[in-house]
Parts: C-alpha cells; sequence; structure tokens
C-alpha cells in the first residue's frame, strides 16, 4: 500500500503524450526481446524495427515476413491491433467512463455524509405550491424549444468547441450526467465499429483469396494471408505476408475496393465514416419514435458536442473540410499517377480498368495505408516527388482537426486569441466549408510544420552520414532522394519504400543498424505527432482542476 500510493500520485502526475510514448516504448522493447528469442534467423535490431514498424501502423520491414515464424507474425498482427489508433481512443474513453463512475460514487458518498451529519430542521410545514402537469401540448412546445439542446433541462450558452458557460452546481452536474451516458454509448459503438470492419473485412478477404487462389511467389496460409492483410489496412499498418505486398492483386477488383475501404474506415477516413454511423442511428431512432429516448439524448449529445467525448469525432463543419481535403488531396495523387506513367511499361502493361483501380488504391496507400501496388521505384520520379510531399502533407488534415476542435491547443497553436475564446456567441457551427478551408492554409504555417521539419532534416543529415560509404559504392540506388523518401514515409507512418534492386524488402532492410534504429525513433516520434499534446477536453472529465484553471469557474 505504501508503494501503490506514490506510483500513483506518479503515474496521475504524467501528460497524456507522456504516458502515451511510455505506453509504445515498454510494449516495443519487451515485443522485440519476444519476437528476437524466438527466431535465431533474424537479428535483434531486425527484430526492434519490425516490432515498431507494426505497433506505430508504419509497415516498413527489414527482412521479408514470409521469412518469419507464425508465431512471429501473430506478434506483428497482435501489435498492429494495439498500437492503432482506434483502439488507443477505445481505451480513452473506457478510463474516462471509469473515472466518471468513481467521481459519481464520490458525489453520492458525500451526498450521504452530508445528510447523516445534518440535522433535521424543526420548523412549521410551509404551504407548498400544487404539483405541476405537463400536458402532452407543453410537452410537445418544449420539445421545440429546446431544440438546440433536448438532453438538457435549461437553455445553456454555449461557446467555442462546447464550452458551456454560466453553469451552477446542478447544471455542471446534470452535464455530466449527459456526458457519461454518451461516453458509455460511444463506447459500445466504437468496440462494435472496430469489431465489424474488420470481421467482414478479413473474412471475406480470406474467403476470396482462399477461392480464387491467386499466384503468389511465398505461399503463406491463404485464410491467414487475408485476415493479416485485413486487420493491416483497417489500421493503415500496410505490412504484409506477402513479400510484394499487393503486386499479385493488381488485376483483382474485390481485393482493391475491400481494403481500400479498409484503409478509409480504419483512420483516413474515420472520422468521417464513424460520425456517419452516429448521425444513420439519430435517423433510424427518429423513425421508431425514440428520438428522445435515454440513448437517442446521448447521441444527440456526441454530435453536438463531439470533442467533449471523443478525439476523433468532430463538428459538422470540420467534418466537412476533412472530406474535402481528402477528396483532393487523393484526387490528385490519383490523376498522378495515371499522368506521370503514361509511357511506364510496367504500368502500361496492366488493363485500364485495373489500372485506374490500381492508381486509386495507391492514392489512398500513400495516404497511410503503406501497401503498394507496383515497385515504387520503378514510377516516374516527378510522382516519386508528389508521393514525398504528399506524405509530408496528408497527415495535416486530421492532426490539425485533432488541435483545431481542442481549444487550449488552439491558444498555443496561435488559431483563436483569447479574445475570441471567451466569446460565447461564437459557435462551432457557424463555421462553413470555405472557413474551415482557409483556416487549414493558415495552420501549415504554424508551429506544427516547424515541429517536423527539423526532426526530418536532423534525421536525414545522420542517416545519410551512416550511410555514406553505401552511396560511394552505389550512388543510384543509396540517394540521398531515396533516404528523404525512406525517413518521410517513417515519419509519416505510411510505410511505402522505394526498396532495393535485389531484395522485396524495405530500403531501410540495407542500412548499418545505427541508421535502422535511428529509424526507428522517427517512427516512434512520427506516431505521436498527431495527438494532443497536453490538455485535451475528449481526455480529462469536465470538472477536473486543470479545466477550472484555464479560465472563469462558470464555464466547462
Amino acid at each position: 500500500m505504501l508503494l501503490q500510493r506514490p506510483g500513483r500520485r506518479f503515474l496521475s502526475k504524467l501528460s497524456f503524450i507522456t504516458s502515451h510514448y511510455a505506453y509504445f516504448t515498454i510494449v516495443c522493447l519487451i515485443a522485440s526481446l519476444i519476437f528476437w528469442g524466438s527466431s535465431s534467423g533474424i537479428s535483434y535490431v531486425d527484430s526492434l524495427f519490425l516490432v515498431v514498424s507494426a505497433m506505430t501502423a508504419t509497415g516498413l520491414t527489414t527482412v521479408n515476413l514470409s521469412q518469419a515464424t507464425t508465431g512471429q507474425q501473430v506478434l506483428l498482427f497482435l501489435l498492429i491491433i494495439f498500437g492503432s489508433r482506434i483502439w488507443i481512443s477505445i481505451c480513452i474513453v473506457y478510463s474516462r467512463k471509469r473515472r466518471f463512475n468513481k467521481r459519481f460514487d464520490e458525489i453520492v458518498r458525500e451526498a450521504r455524509m452530508r445528510r447523516r451529519d445534518r440535522s433535521p430542521p424543526r420548523l412549521a410545514p410551509s404551504p407548498s405550491p400544487p404539483p405541476e402537469v405537463e400536458t402532452a401540448g407543453d410537452a410537445r412546445a418544449g420539445e421545440k424549444d429546446d431544440d438546440e439542446a433536448p438532453y438538457l433541462s435549461w437553455t445553456p450558452t454555449i461557446g467555442r468547441n462546447s464550452q458551456f458557460y454560466k453553469l451552477t452546481s446542478e447544471q455542471r452536474d446534470e452535464l455530466g450526467g449527459i456526458e457519461f451516458r454518451a461516453l458509455k454509448l460511444l463506447l459500445k459503438i466504437l468496440l462494435l465499429y472496430s469489431f465489424f470492419w474488420q470481421f467482414l473485412g478479413c473474412i471475406s478477404l480470406g474467403l476470396w483469396i482462399n477461392n480464387n487462389k491467386p499466384a503468389l511467389d511465398n505461399s503463406p496460409n491463404l485464410w491467414w494471408l487475408g485476415i493479416f492483410n485485413g486487420v493491416s489496412a483497417f489500421n493503415n499498418s500496410g505490412m504484409s505476408l506477402i513479400d510484394t505486398s499487393m503486386v499479385p492483386f493488381q488485376r483483382s477488383y474485390f481485393v482493391l475496393i475491400t481494403m481500400g475501404l479498409m484503409i478509409l474506415a480504419g483512420r483516413t477516413a474515420f472520422p468521417i465514416f464513424l460520425r456517419l454511423v452516429l448521425w444513420s442511428l439519430v435517423k433510424i431512432m427518429r423513425l421508431m419514435g425514440r428520438e428522445y429516448a435515454s440513448s437517442g439524448e446521448a447521441l444527440h449529445f456526441i454530435l453536438d458536442h463531439p470533442r467533449r467525448v471523443y478525439v476523433y469525432l468532430w463538428p459538422k463543419g470540420v467534418t466537412w473540410y476533412l472530406l474535402s481535403v481528402l477528396i483532393f488531396l487523393n484526387a490528385v495523387n490519383w490523376v498522378g499517377f495515371l499522368l506521370f506513367n503514361l509511357n511506364n511499361p510496367e504500368i502500361e502493361s496492366i488493363p485500364t480498368g485495373p489500372r485506374v483501380l490500381a492508381g486509386l488504391f495507391q492514392a489512398l496507400s500513400i495516404r497511410f495505408g503503406g501497401f503498394h501496388i507496383t515497385n515504387i521505384a520503378n514510377l516516374h520520379i516527378g510522382l516519386q516527388v508528389l508521393y514525398v510531399i504528399a506524405m509530408l502533407i496528408l497527415t495535416y488534415p486530421i492532426r490539425l482537426g485533432v488541435r483545431r476542435t481542442n481549444v487550449y491547443e488552439e491558444r498555443s497553436l496561435g488559431i483563436f486569441n483569447s479574445k475570441n475564446d471567451h466569446d460565447p456567441t461564437q459557435n462551432e457551427g457557424q463555421n462553413t466549408l470555405m472557413d474551415e478551408l482557409r483556416r487549414f492554409r493558415r495552420q501549415l504555417n504554424q508551429r506544427s510544420v516547424r515541429h517536423d521539419a527539423w526532426a526530418l532534416m536532423l534525421a536525414v543529415l545522420v542517416i545519410t552520414t551512416i550511410e555514406s560509404g553505401q552511396f560511394r559504392r552505389d550512388p543510384v540506388h543509396y540517394s540521398v532522394f531515396n533516404i528523404m523518401f525512406e525517413v518521410v514515409s517513417a515519419y509519416g507512418c505510411v510505410g511505402v519504400s522505394v526498396g532495393l534492386p535485389d531484395a522485396d524488402y524495405s530500403f531501410s532492410g540495407g542500412w548499418h543498424a545505427a541508421s535502422k534504429v535511428i529509424l526507428c525513433a522517427v517512427m516512434l516520434r512520427g506516431r505521436h505527432r498527431g495527438l494532443p499534446e497536453a490538455i485535451d477536453r475528449a481526455i480529462l472529465l469536465p470538472s477536473e482542476g486543470r479545466f477550472l484553471h484555464q479560465g472563469p469557474r462558470d464555464r466547462v
């Protein structure tokens, strides 16, 4: 007991980002020892690299996964799941729900103690007013007046990012109650969303691959291949049990469409898909006449104040902005793939229909998916440059969306000043799509870009210095551009690589051990760059002291 209390106090003082780093570092170190100890054919540095790559959902490999044992492949499979953003966010929602439970238990105990210690007053009973009887007409009128927040008994004053102003203690408790119900419902929805997407996707992929039996260089169990690739696609890892990634499936419409949808649903368009699911549930409950039941009110609260309950769920305006940016940037990559490769014999050999779909799949994979439909080194150099730019900027829509909807980090990013932040009349729902697009352009010049630039430049400088001997021996394949491509892919947790001429694994597989370790650090840093750095309403309770010190005590 004496040791547990200081340990709990120490853990409670850790920031979210520090705890996140600690979780990834400890799990990777333990898993790397298990991976290395289960086979003598793979060095410890390569074992560490593969483990970090799986845990961070990067997908770069320094050895072919066909060399790994089934146990090692299962370990990587589990790391892909337990390091995914959806899994981490589910744990956050569960943790907040537990803390709400504990807080409500404390409130009940305090209330009982006050009632026990307080002596009953001996006063003559005063006449009480007759109870109010609500008629059906009154109920309809109340619903009409409460359209803004039908889940609350009062009309709230709401500012930016769902800040509630001028709350009494009773209203604060009521707000905590609806937020608790929203968390419980959201936790169930997230678990079902993650399970059904992966279960149905993996089963369909395994069934198709097992029935069609495509020609594969290495022949893993076909069902296991479908399951592994499905989980890898949904969690945007890019790892594949096939050494040549998705090249054998260039002409497989079903596989490319299924895995493309899983890439979108798992991360690339996850906030969009999740909000669509919640919106559909509200419509279904309205048709069932249960819109104002407990679960219906919780759904309304989640949609109206998404960042009070979840990191990757945003207001309507920000969600439309994300959709517009994703369509535009992926369209640029898709068209670029088709235009730059007009005279590329390797791409021209693919029939027109599959080639167009392959270009779309590669555009989605460059975003985060990490799979490659053809040898990246054989693509036009202009397209490779476009991919580097894409890997650098395509993370910003989700990253800035997280920061954009967290008012405390908005101040540190210089997005909004304190004057605007305290204006309760300026609400999130008033922002138009063009406002969000203009704000995205301004934010690219903020601290986030500078935060990335020095890490990338330092990593490229150190790795090129270490690999200078390789460059002198083979300046074409060990060029500075190829090293930069690999570092950017690792930092963006993408996993696409130019590869090596005599191997199927990633370009970094030919590097020295020191360079591989540095790239592991790059992957870890890149995995954490889209997370809330400090205070985030979606990872704290509404009445925690750290919120109350940020401004007036009458707003939450």
